[in-house]
Order: structure tokens, then C-alpha cells, then sequence
């Protein structure tokens, strides 16, 4: 008798372990899709509001549904910072790495890092010619990028001004063009955008080609036919002497439209609002922009006309770049990297559009999204559209058309 009681407190014992051990794991209920575990790196630039969201995402969401564990860097400001996260992932037995450090120079040399660790490489970047030889040659390993669609964000940006500049009206205008003479892309493909619909517009000739006027790296007039200001404003806010530079320009009384390609909307707000009050004059500023305070204040603070200091300004969700980057790599890590590679059997780079917001109740409505497991952007019926073991016979191209089906109007009827 003592021996069976002491085998069926045994068996109770396990029993009682094996449910704590499970207790919790999955969300949803309905556990992974492999049935095997896999170890992601995840290479941070920053520690910022989005790295906060897509630890939280990843760790308590991703994580648990996908049967998969996630270690993340410090903030990784250079390569050899990079390099030592990526062997120390391999040691802690990472399958793969997602890289938010993504500097087209550094992709062979991190894809090949990769390949030698057994590991599976992401990056958040596109393909260039500092990177043609990573997409092209290491695809077993190297499974492609995914960024920003830079030419729909300065569509953006161009619609808006066509849409609320009135030809009849003279107004005249700084660009900022950023790092567009350092090629950068976003902001390249903003500044010709906005010089593009100021022309149109207008319809006046520049003396220079566009592309002259953004590949300038000091402040150069985009002279016209129809003798509109233009003031092409190259540099970024923390560059020494660049706000000084812009206080300057505004301060002449010349310009009552500021247009920025570059994320400063937390640095101008100050010159914007002395040049106002100075002069007396209503500057409209137009500029990228972030979830976060610094957006979240400069459209919710009316300037002294009774307007929102800023216009326009534009968004992403933070869910929806990180769902995409971490099913690459799933793919890839369960026997599906076709669905990374494009037509030319090279990596495929997966491309999110942004959104406009125009106000202080569309960015707060926006913004409540992407807070918690309530209101991710990237649920798991849009990562289950990623994942070719969930969308049986899924192609680069049909995880593409996915991530443009999450747009502003299908994520509100959702959430609703």
C-alpha cells in the first residue's frame, strides 16, 4: 500500500508540474506552428518608445503563440558593436538575427558572420549597391530586408501640398532636405516630392534640376521663373549650427511654409514659434514625424493663429515593421526562405507604408493603437498572412500584397 500511494503522489506531482509548465505559454490558445522553438537577436540602435513596444510585442505576444524566444541587444551604435551582440547570440544559441543597425556596407560582412554561426540574418534596410553582393549571393542565409516604401511616404507628402496649396496664393517655402545629399533614401524621396509639388503646383521651372538642388550640401535658392521663394535647407538638427541656420532664414520674414524631410519636429518648435511671435507671421510647417511625445505635442499646441504647430506630419506602426521583419526570419528558420527571395533569385526586401496624419484626433486615435494585446496593429491573423505554414503557398510577392492590405482604413475596421 505505502508503495502505491508513494507512486500515485509521484504521478500527481508530475501531472501538477506539467500544468504549471504550461500554464500562460499561449495567448491564444492555439500554441505554435512548427512544433520546434527557435532563439531571435534582435539588434537595437536605440532605446527609445518603439524599442519599448517591440520588446513588449515580441516577448509577451510573438513569442509565446510562435513557440519562440527573443534576446535583445543594447543600444548598437557601430559595427564592431553589432558583431560582438551577433557572436554573443550565437553563444546564447540564436537561430537568427534581426538587425535594426542596417548599414548597406556592413551586410556582407554580418551575412557572412551569420553563415559562419549558423545563424539566419534580417535586416531592416533595402537593397543597394553597397549590399548587392549580401542579397545576391548569401540567400540561404541572408534572407533580405524590410523597410519603409520611401517613394509612397513622399507621395504622401505631395499629395498633401497639392491638395491644400491654392495656386492663387503666393507663399514661400525652406525645404529641408536632410541627409538627401548623403543619400539618405526616405529623405530624398521627400524632397523631391515636395519640390516636385511646389512646381506643379505653381507650375514654375526650377534653374536647376531637382536633383542638383538635393544633392547641394549647403543652403542653396531654388530659383524660378516665378520668383517664389525656395530655400533648400540641407543638414540635420543636431549638426552644429543647423538651427541657428534655420532661425536665421525664418527670422528675414521671408518664408511662411517650413517643409521638412528629415525627423525634427522635436527640435524646430522653439524657432518656429519665436519667428511668429517676432514677426507676427503664421508659419505652416509640414514634416516626418513618430508616434511620440514630440508629434503628440506639436499637434495637440496651437500656435498664437489658433493652429496646430504642426500640419502634417506622418506615422508608422511599430507592430506591423516588426511582425514583418520577425516572419522573415520564421520563414527562412522553417524551411520556407523561397518566400525571401524576389524574381531575380536574389533576397527580397518587404517594403510597410506609412500614413498621414493631418490632426490632433486622427494621431490620437492612431495612437491608442499598438498599446498592449488588445490593440496590436500586427495581430495574429496578419502575421499568420506572413507565414507561408499558415497561407499555404505564399510568395514574396503575396507577403508583400499582405503587408500593404494593413493600412489606416483595414486596421480601424478591426479594431472596432
Amino acid at each position: 500500500m505505502k508503495k502505491l500511494l508513494t507512486i500515485l503522489l509521484s504521478l500527481m506531482i508530475v501531472i501538477g508540474l506539467a500544468a504549471c509548465n504550461n500554464s500562460g505559454s499561449t495567448p491564444s490558445g492555439e500554441g505554435d506552428v512548427s512544433g520546434k522553438s527557435y532563439k531571435i537577436g534582435v539588434v537595437e540602435v536605440m532605446l527609445n518608445d518603439e524599442s519599448v513596444i517591440r520588446s513588449k510585442y515580441f516577448k509577451e505576444y510573438i513569442g509565446p503563440k510562435y513557440n519562440v524566444e527573443f534576446m535583445f541587444s543594447e543600444a548598437c551604435t557601430d559595427l564592431d558593436s553589432v558583431m560582438k551582440f551577433i557572436e554573443n547570440a550565437a553563444v546564447s544559441g540564436c537561430d537568427a538575427i534581426l538587425n535594426y543597425y542596417a548599414v548597406g556596407a556592413n551586410s556582407e560582412q554580418l551575412a557572412l558572420l551569420c553563415q559562419e554561426k549558423g545563424m539566419i540574418l534580417v535586416e531592416n534596410g533595402g537593397r543597394n549597391a553597397a549590399n548587392e553582393e549580401a542579397y545576391k549571393n548569401y540567400t540561404d542565409t541572408y534572407a533580405g530586408g524590410f523597410m519603409a516604401d520611401q517613394p509612397d511616404t513622399g507621395r504622401l507628402f505631395r499629395e498633401y501640398l497639392e491638395a491644400n496649396l491654392d495656386p492663387t496664393v503666393e507663399h514661400n517655402f525652406i525645404v529641408g532636405t536632410g541627409g538627401a545629399y548623403q543619400g539618405n533614401a526616405q529623405q530624398t524621396e521627400i524632397s523631391i516630392n515636395m519640390l516636385t509639388a511646389l512646381q506643379d503646383v505653381y507650375g514654375l521651372k526650377y534653374d536647376k534640376t531637382i536633383q542638383e538642388l538635393i544633392e547641394s550640401s549647403s543652403p542653396i535658392e531654388a530659383t524660378n521663373d516665378k520668383g517664389i521663394a525656395i530655400y533648400c535647407y540641407p543638414g540635420h538638427a543636431t549638426a552644429e549650427g543647423w538651427l541657428p541656420g534655420l532661425s536665421a532664414a525664418l527670422q528675414t520674414g521671408t518664408y511662411d511654409y517650413v517643409l521638412m524631410s528629415g525627423n525634427v519636429i522635436g527640435n524646430i518648435g522653439t524657432v518656429i514659434s519665436e519667428a511668429e511671435a517676432v514677426l507676427n507671421k503664421d508659419i505652416t510647417v509640414v514634416g516626418f514625424g513618430s508616434f511620440g511625445d514630440a508629434l503628440s505635442n506639436a499637434m495637440h499646441t496651437l500656435d498664437q493663429f489658433g493652429n496646430p504647430t504642426v500640419s502634417m506630419s506622418t506615422v508608422k506602426f511599430t507592430t506591423l515593421v516588426s511582425a514583418m521583419g520577425f516572419a522573415k526570419a520564421y520563414n527562412a528558420l522553417t524551411g520556407h526562405n523561397e518566400v525571401n527571395i524576389d524574381t531575380d533569385g536574389a533576397a527580397f526586401t518587404h517594403l510597410f507604408r506609412m500614413n498621414a496624419v493631418t490632426s490632433a484626433a486622427e494621431l490620437d486615435e492612431m495612437g491608442s493603437w499598438d498599446k498592449d494585446n488588445d490593440s496590436w496593429v500586427a495581430d495574429y491573423s496578419v502575421v499568420d498572412s506572413f507565414l507561408a505554414e499558415k497561407t499555404p503557398g505564399l510568395t514574396a510577392q503575396q507577403f508583400q500584397e499582405n503587408i500593404y492590405a494593413v493600412n489606416y482604413e483595414s486596421i480601424k475596421a478591426r479594431m472596432q
